[in-house]
């Protein structure tokens, strides 16, 4: 476990400042592309309401029937030797088992598991490691996190005397603060990675990758393998990076507006962020939180919120305002609209129709929504019972120019959301260029010159994706995308062939 590459150690150096805390700046050059880290999590943990078995992960309310305080599901019918005989050992009574695995203090479970690491001599040092990490812990101290988890975890690991009876002889065992500690450290320092069942996600600390500061425009990308590699995370540059830049990753959905993406770091991360991104009230111009001004519609005037006034106000006409409860409400309105109106492709356009009034067209709202219908149009061009027509085709076509469009300023470089953009904007092209040549509305001379661009924005998009570890979702995307890209090469090749012979 926590394997790490020497990459690291070669390519980048650990550096301390008030503002960031740890971080990390490049030793050298690093091209677009270039790994920097590979390493596997220190330990893996279900999400907050979530139990999952010790050994295989999965979703489970069972408890070992040994140990009686770690999950394990009835398929597996044991875990960790080491850690089911210490937690065996301690001889809690009934009452304080039932207390730890109460469904309400699910987080129990997962800061046993951890304490757990500090008990075997192969494991402390990535304890010590992790006890290290970030914890924004006065910034938590006292809010309504602080509070749950002090009564959730804090206090029934106090009262069962487990904290008392692993690690004897530190102080630290007395102190619940420790727990908070722990807690702040999964919350602040935890990436996602793929659950077992389809759609799930747990979460995973890992002891260098978490080094790496924040930032809304990031230069390296971050890849998680699957079960069968560990669940190893890769952390590789998406741009070109001058010697002694700092090395950002993302911490959020590049495709959510300011305010949402500020607000997850806020309540997430407990630090504010100041990105050129964040900074900027058009968002690099892509205005993805501007709403339009009615005054100025016709002149393309938008209100944004103006950093020094923290105002929504018109860039054209300052005096043209919006209040801030009235953009709360309306936002809130939106995406309830937008949740109800989800697999429904009508109800959808409507909306985007709807919302084009009152919001910029790349307002995250209207991406997200753009999104979801470009999603349902490719299950409809994928089943030809559907008999599709050309303006089905041309629609998520026109739908994913405006996304990459946005993705092209926000996420310049290597990007996995814009190289699948750009697949699927590639891919509907050449399959629409084929349908107008077989229906005799495209020549030959024509068909050949769609299918060449084609290949020029499937090559680009799998320039992007083969990045990422083949058994991730997008690293099996790229392969089939390389069985797609041999299949265009045959028939552009067909088309020259054919052209060649027409000429002699």
């Amino acid at each position: 476990m926590a394997a790490v590459t020497d990459d690291f150690a070669k390519k980048c150096q650990v550096k301390h400042n008030d503002t960031l805390g740890r971080f990390v700046v490049a030793v050298d050059n690093i091209r677009a592309g270039e790994t920097l880290l590979v390493e596997e999590p220190i330990v893996i943990l279900p999400h907050l309401g979530e139990r999952r078995c010790a050994r295989c992960l999965n979703l489970t309310t069972n408890f070992c029937s040994k140990c009686q305080l770690l999950p394990l599901c009835e398929e597996c019918k044991d875990h960790e030797e080491r850690d089911c005989q210490r937690l065996a050992d301690l001889h809690l009574s009934e009452e304080q088992v039932q207390q730890l695995q109460d469904s309400q203090r699910t987080e129990v479970q997962s800061m046993v598991k951890c304490l757990l690491l500090r008990e075997h001599a192969e494991t402390r040092s990535l304890y010590e490691e992790m006890y290290q990490m970030d914890a924004q812990l006065d910034a938590r101290r006292g809010s309504e996190v602080w509070n749950n988890y002090q009564a959730n975890v804090a206090n029934p690991l106090e009262s069962s005397g487990i904290l008392g009876k692993l690690w004897q002889g530190s102080d630290l065992e007395k102190d619940v603060e420790l727990v908070q500690r722990l807690l702040a450290i999964f919350d602040t320092n935890a990436f996602e990675i793929r659950a077992p069942e389809s759609g799930g996600s747990m979460r995973g600390i890992y002891r260098r990758a978490s080094l790496f500061p924040h930032s809304c425009m990031p230069n390296l990308v971050s890849a998680i393998d699957d079960a069968s590699n560990g669940r190893q995370i890769k952390i590789y540059a998406s741009r070109f990076i001058a010697a002694g830049e700092i090395l950002y990753n993302c911490y959020t959905n590049v495709l959510l507006g300011t305010q949402e993406r500020r607000e997850i770091l806020k309540q997430g991360k407990c630090f504010n962020c100041n990105c050129p991104r964040c900074v900027d009230p058009t968002e690099l111009g892509t205005h993805m939180s501007s709403f339009m001004c009615n005054n100025c519609s016709s002149t393309g005037g938008y209100i944004v919120l103006n950093p020094e006034t923290n105002q929504w106000q018109c860039l054209l006409n300052p005096e043209h305002t919006l209040k801030r409860e009235f953009v709360a409400n309306m936002l809130e309105r939106a995406k309830e609209e937008v949740f109800h109106a989800r697999d429904n492709i009508y109800r959808m356009e409507l909306l985007l129709a709807k919302l084009s009034r009152l919001l910029h067209g790349n307002h995250y709202i209207m991406l997200d929504l753009k999104q979801n219908i470009a999603a349902i149009l490719r299950q409809i061009l994928q089943n030809m019972a559907h008999r599709p027509n050309r303006k089905v085709y041309e629609r998520k076509i026109r739908l994913c120019q405006e996304i990459l469009l946005v993705l092209k300023v926000l996420a310049p470089g290597i990007n996995r959301l814009k190289a699948i953009a750009l697949y699927e904007l590639a891919n509907t092209q050449a399959e629409l260029a084929r349908k107008l040549y077989t229906e005799q509305e495209l020549s030959s001379t024509d068909l050949l010159a769609q299918l060449q661009q084609t290949e020029i924005m499937m090559r680009e998009s799998l320039r992007m994706l083969l990045f990422e570890p083949l058994a991730t979702p997008e690293g099996q995307l790229s392969r089939s995308m390389m069985r797609e890209l041999k299949e265009l090469q045959n028939d552009i090749k067909m088309l020259q062939d054919n052209d060649n012979v027409g000429v002699l």
